[in-house]
């Protein structure tokens, strides 16, 4: 039974290869360097500490699960020059599929500079440099050289090294993110390439798999409406290789403390094209927020017995020691 999984675990695995994307998240908005590098250290306050975790695809009861931990921050202290920012980063990232067998860890370094034109506007550049390994769990794994008459003896050595190992590689991603800020007002735009240097990630040293250059667009418009009542929107556009990724939302905020801008409620939902829509719910207490969103599935593709889920949490820790300011978008 072993052996027959890791053939199926395999071929989804060779399929992945093919058609091999970055891992996406539906709060986008809350991974903000997994979108782009030029977005490091341009939150509200002196650094974020984040969190996301993603569980999808729930398949014989083992869901594809994505998380990250990130840690980004403003290392510009100078009054001078409060309105540039010279940005840092660190990124962890792994995720797991085909029952746990296949596995995946990346750290990534980010460094990022924007710099003031004007009054209100702001443009910046950043880089990323990403580590990753791959490989698949041996101590769940049995093959057909480790058969014989009492069974698997997966004491035995399988002679597939080569197949379990893979060598670490590296990615190199690059961004560029404009800012505009009024009094009540935020819009960004911008626009990110990633694995520039198109990494090889194959098991077998098959040179011709290897990761595409990703393309990412994506915009933002923040808003102070009446009431203690702001709204943020955002839309993100991925292109990798053959698959196209398109989603777009928005988010009421309510200050529930009348201006204190320490107790936020965030209400929203968001549209991912051919896919699924997904609410939003957030809650902002002092300097840690907290998300969740559940994707409904729109798809019309014929999926089986499999039943398409997923459920992703986001976490939040915020030094706030600079104030928010007017415009309290979420994922600033």
């Amino acid at each position: 039974m072993k052996y027959y999984l890791f053939k199926i675990s395999i071929f989804v695995f060779s399929i992945h290869l093919l058609n091999a994307q970055d891992p996406h998240f539906s709060q986008y908005f809350m991974s903000p360097l997994t979108i782009n590098p030029a977005l490091a250290g341009t939150g509200y306050g002196k650094f974020r500490l984040m969190s996301n975790f993603r569980s999808q695809w729930q398949i014989g009861g083992t869901p594809y699960s994505t998380y990250t931990l990130g840690l980004d921050a403003n290392l510009l202290s100078n009054k001078k020059t409060k309105k540039n920012i010279l940005g840092g980063g660190v990124l962890f990232l792994g995720d797991q599929s085909n029952f746990g067998l296949l596995k995946s860890s990346y750290v990534g370094l980010t460094i990022d500079y924007h710099q003031a034109i004007g009054k209100n506007s702001r443009i910046g550049g950043g880089f990323q440099a990403t580590l990753g390994k791959r490989y698949l769990d041996k101590l769940n794994l049995s093959f057909g050289n480790q058969f014989g008459k009492n069974g698997f003896d997966l004491s035995s050595s399988s002679g597939e090294n080569n197949l379990i190992n893979m060598p670490l590689f590296y990615a190199l991603n690059a961004g560029v993110v404009y800012s505009y800020k009024s009094t009540f007002t935020q819009f960004d735009f911008g626009f990110s390439l990633y694995n520039l240097n198109k990494p090889n990630q194959s098991f077998l040293n098959d040179k011709s798999q290897i990761y595409p250059v990703e393309t990412v667009f994506h915009t933002n418009y923040d808003v102070s409406l009446v009431n203690n009542i702001f709204f943020s929107g955002n839309a993100i556009f991925r292109i990798q290789s053959k698959q196209n990724y398109f989603a777009v939302g928005g988010v009421l905020g309510f200050d529930m403390t009348k201006g204190n801008n320490n107790q936020i409620l965030y209400l929203g939902n968001w549209f991912r094209e051919g896919d699924a829509i997904y609410p939003y719910l957030g809650l902002l207490l002092n300097n840690i927020q907290l998300g969740i969103s559940y994707d409904i599935t729109i798809s019309k593709q014929n999926l089986g017995s499999v039943s398409p889920q997923s459920i992703e949490l986001s976490f939040v820790w915020r030094d706030l020691t600079r104030q928010f300011g007017k415009i309290r978008c979420p994922w600033k």
